[in-house]
């Protein structure tokens, strides 16, 4: 996936001066043009849109972020939910939208979140208590061990119902595709 996506870069910034198509898949079924023309034994199409080599230095670094492996590792068997989102109904639960809020307390939330989202709220608690020089107690301890369990169930709970549905649509349709009762220019 990681050769992939920085074949998709290479392919982009190649220009006619200028060409690096050896990453893109060859073949004449080849999404890149230049690579299909030449399995075809086509002459090679001229490159329409040539990007000024500022903008490719600028995408450099964010095609490598979004091809980094650990990212590409998260996104596997399809799970890839917006992450941003679940983020976002941390932050406004501690500092909802329809109230009005001071920039410190907006300040406030949204690290208060980010913590939670990354650490869970047991160690996000107990980060905040000793950054506030106060010990935590063990109600509250066991309170931020509490959510995050229930958090993890529902997670599990939720991909679980995802999966059967991913199960339930190929059956669906690859028993649709093995039959032959129509087939698109078959009559």
């Amino acid at each position: 996936m990681h050769k992939a996506a920085m074949a998709t870069y290479h392919h982009i910034t190649s220009s006619d001066t200028l060409s690096n198509h050896s990453p893109c898949p060859p073949g004449p079924d080849s999404w890149c043009r230049l690579n299909a023309a030449k399995a075809k034994g086509e002459p090679a199409p001229k490159h329409r849109c040539n990007l000024p080599p500022h903008v490719c230095k600028a995408l450099l670094p964010v095609y490598e972020c979004l091809s980094d492996e650990k990212l590409l590792q998260r996104c596997l068997q399809g799970k890839t939910q917006n992450s941003n989102k679940s983020l976002h109904s941390i932050i406004w639960a501690l500092a909802p939208k329809e109230k009005h809020a001071s920039l410190f307390t907006v300040q406030a939330a949204v690290a208060e979140a980010v913590l939670k989202f990354n650490t869970g709220n047991e160690r996000a608690s107990a980060a905040i208590l000793k950054e506030l020089e106060l010990n935590p107690g063990l109600p509250s301890t066991n309170r931020g061990a509490e959510k995050d369990r229930r958090r993890g169930s529902a997670s599990a709970r939720k991909h679980k119902s995802a999966d059967g549905m991913q199960r339930a649509f190929k059956k669906r349709y690859s028993s649709a595709s093995s039959q032959t009762d129509y087939v698109p220019g078959g009559y």
